[in-house]
């Protein structure tokens, strides 16, 4: 349908309360399966890569497939940089088609992140890309595979600062902390969901979340109603396809053809695509 940028499609979902996939992918065959699923139940769609993959993932490479990947899916689709590293990398990625960029900057001092921040806002937009921005510190690493009991500690965003670095910067969402993991945590996350409703009310951006995968249909309900409109999901996806793998080779142990090793990788994440998008709400035709 069209390759857009994220503005379009996060304030009206932030207006009517559903949430929009960022699935993060490693290869075309991850991201062929995760527009697929999207695709099949109508729901627009945040195709994702995460800087961490770039050490076996070329950026330039597979940039060109991806956006011609989007622009010929029947839904809208969004090209995202996630934890982009620096300037240089945000503006790769807008010369190599993305649509979205975010630069892990929330590591910085707030004046410093915010300083950032605002230099890839003055580039990104004057090409109709947009940006999210990030405070706070969500604990483990984006690209986890694996699953923890605990973790280190989180570092809350806070509404003030939310509200200062929206108005400075002009960032077209923003990426809060309030208790997620990446990676897959055994046990109920701490989310402070008195915080979130607080930064939801201070700031007029649509809210995203790090760490969406092994939450409950009810976290993931609050988290709506309270302004996330764009939930990250990665872990459930690894973990989907290296099942399938475990299972081939379960049933087949003397294959030594790779093909037939792979051929339930493609299924497994489109069908945790299409069952997350559910219950999201994003399920509807354009």
């Amino acid at each position: 349908m069209a390759l857009v940028n994220l503005d379009e499609m996060l304030q009206r979902a932030r207006q009517e309360k559903y949430a929009i996939g960022a699935f993060d992918l490693i290869n075309m065959e991850f991201a062929e399966a995760i527009v697929a699923g999207a695709s099949r139940v109508g729901s627009p769609l945040i195709l994702s890569t995460a800087a961490v993959h770039f050490d076996y993932v070329d950026m330039e490479s597979l940039a060109p497939s991806l956006v011609k990947l989007a622009e010929n899916a029947p839904i809208p689709v969004a090209l995202h940089l996630d934890h982009g590293t620096d300037l240089e990398m945000a503006v790769q990625a807008i010369r190599c088609g993305f649509t979205s960029v975010q630069v892990d900057t929330a590591h910085l001092p707030l004046e410093e992140n915010i300083a950032v921040t605002k230099e890839i806002v003055k580039i990104a937009h004057a090409v109709n890309v947009s940006v999210e921005g990030e405070l706070g510190y969500v604990s483990g690493h984006e690209g986890d595979h694996g699953s923890r009991m605990e973790s280190d500690e989180p570092i809350y965003t806070e509404v003030e600062d939310a509200q200062k670095f929206v108005e400075e910067t002009g960032v077209d969402c923003l990426a809060v902390s309030v208790g997620t993991v990446h990676c897959l945590l055994k046990g109920e996350p701490r989310i402070d969901f008195e915080r979130l409703r607080a930064i939801n009310k201070s700031v007029p951006v649509p809210l995203v979340i790090h760490g969406g995968s092994g939450l409950t249909e009810d976290t993931y309900q609050q988290l709506m109603e309270n302004g996330m409109a764009k939930i990250n999901y990665y872990a459930d996806l690894s973990k989907a396809a290296v099942e399938s793998i475990k299972q081939s080779l379960s049933q087949n142990p003397n294959t030594t053809s790779i093909t037939e090793v792979l051929s339930g990788v493609r299924p497994a994440v489109q069908d945790v695509v299409e069952a997350k998008i559910k219950v999201w709400g994003s399920d509807f035709k354009y």
